[in-house]
């Protein structure tokens, strides 16, 4: 190749960088635009990045990779339960063929709502991802009486008494119903959902709502085991 034309490859990659970074500044003010309009319209805040996010929860997507974040938090209420929507995302490194270290950065968006009281492990995801539910904790695979919903999720709980009183028919109803349903825990004092990628705030609504079904769809009797009258408020 000539000079002349080495360089014109060499402008044309620099080029091509610049716009690629540009592209993505852009997409990245229009979507904390958006996160802004989306909390002032309900009375939600934005906050700083809490640290303390990152190890409150242990499954999925949490615990693993280096240098995790939480970023573009927004909390409110719903239905008077708090809320907050954030994105996390960590790093995990592996080595190619030519023994290079490659790096690959995990983004998901996590919406969590807290729950009155501590509550044993329940995690339902869709069979598509089925093999990659966590068994630590002690979990146990579950099935409820719909043939659909088995074959469409898989389900694990620490307390398998708990998890089935939880997914009763009307639950597993609202679940079947949810077009592109994502995956949710109960874990501890917190009722959680994610998908990868960065915040998404067309699906929020949604999203918040399908939380508050799960939160809701706890019987009374299994608050009462863990030390919380729902007809006391």
């Amino acid at each position: 190749m000539e000079g002349g034309g080495f360089v014109a490859v060499l402008v044309l990659g620099a080029l091509a960088v610049v716009g690629v970074l540009v592209l993505s500044a852009h997409q990245h003010r229009k979507r904390q635009e958006a996160i802004s309009a989306w909390a002032l319209a309900r009375g939600w805040r934005r906050v700083p990045e809490d640290r303390a996010l990152v190890t409150r929860w242990r499954g999925r997507p949490f615990g693993t990779g280096d240098r995790r974040r939480i970023s573009e938090t927004v909390e409110g209420t719903y239905r008077g339960r708090p809320v907050r929507s954030f994105a996390y995302s960590y790093e995990t490194r592996t080595t190619n063929a030519k023994g290079e270290t490659e790096t690959t950065t995990h983004r998901f968006h996590v919406v969590a709502m807290d729950l009155p009281a501590f509550l044993p492990d329940l995690e339902v995801a869709p069979e598509t991802v089925a093999s990659r539910l966590a068994t630590a904790f002690g979990a146990h695979s579950l099935d409820v009486e719909s043939d659909e919903f088995n074959r469409r999720f898989a389900s694990r709980a620490t307390d398998l008494a708990v998890g089935h009183a939880i997914l009763h028919p009307r639950l597993v109803e609202r679940l079947l119903a949810e077009p592109s349903a994502p995956p949710w825990r109960i874990e501890g004092t917190s009722v959680l959902t994610w998908s990868p990628g960065s915040t998404v705030v067309d699906r929020l609504d949604r999203r918040i709502m399908l939380l508050a079904a799960i939160a809701d769809a706890v019987p009374r009797h299994v608050w009462l085991d863990h030390g919380y009258d729902p007809l006391a408020r």
